[in-house]
């Protein structure tokens, strides 16, 4: 081998015959005569993965091997998703954020809203472990509707979509208490610009007309649904 050549990691094949040499002579491993070929073979990685992908869903590029790292966005509709996965190697295993995967699919991975993290290894207990993440991004809710309205005195026919309602009492109901029951548990409610809680809000009701207004505000904040609710009450004397 000529001076000057550095030494490699990678694989050395002598290719070719040694000039004016019998065939019993003996060759440093690190060193070729004049004449000889040389190749280079790469090494493969071990442990990589071969395919990755979320049933059913797109990720946001094209699966490669030799890119780790993905994302997927999702609806507020989507609970759970399923993950596929091979590795060339047979012998490795691939674990999703620590637990194993069985025949390529790891099924009901559930999504929280906002940003869910999923680290993919694959390890074949001997060499390098490869790792690669997916990030999954669940949409926040935009529902802002409430399901009922529940009150202490006097009663409706509720419809989600309609926001205005009217009832009369007598004279000596000088206050309801008013209970709505929201569709999305994260949305917030408020009765009268009060937090309404599962015990509801006492509205005060004088002589005449009462508005009772209910506000809904959507989990992504964006969108507000108000509702109100018109109590007439009698003179007292």
């Amino acid at each position: 081998m000529k001076k000057g050549l550095k030494e490699t990691s990678v694989k050395v094949i002598l290719v070719g015959s040694l000039v004016g040499m019998g065939t019993s002579t003996y060759m440093p491993a690190t060193e070729a005569a004049e004449g000889t070929s040389v190749i280079l073979e790469e090494a493969q990685t071990v442990n990589s993965l071969s395919k990755l992908e979320i049933e059913g869903m797109a990720l946001d590029q094209k699966f490669t091997e030799d890119v780790h790292d993905y994302s997927s966005t999702v609806g507020n509709d989507v609970e759970k998703i399923t993950l596929l996965a091979a590795s060339p190697n047979e012998n490795a295993a691939i674990y999703v954020n620590g637990v194993k995967m069985t025949d390529g699919k790891l099924k009901d991975l559930t999504l929280q809203t906002g940003m869910n993290t999923f680290v993919i290894t694959v390890s074949d207990g001997e060499n390098e472990t490869v790792t690669y993440t997916l990030k999954v991004e669940k949409h926040e809710s935009d529902d802002n509707l409430l399901t009922s309205i529940g009150l202490s005195k006097g009663s409706l026919t509720f419809d989600s979509k309609v926001t205005a309602y009217h009832a009369s009492v007598e004279n000596e109901v000088q206050s309801v208490t008013v209970t709505p029951t929201l569709s999305n548990s994260k949305a917030i409610v408020k009765v009268n610009g009060k937090d309404a809680t599962s015990a509801g809000v006492k509205v005060t009701l004088p002589v005449g007309k009462t508005t009772v207004k209910i506000t809904v505000t959507a989990e992504n904040g964006n969108e507000k649904n108000i509702y109100t609710y018109d109590y007439t009450g009698c003179s007292r004397s």
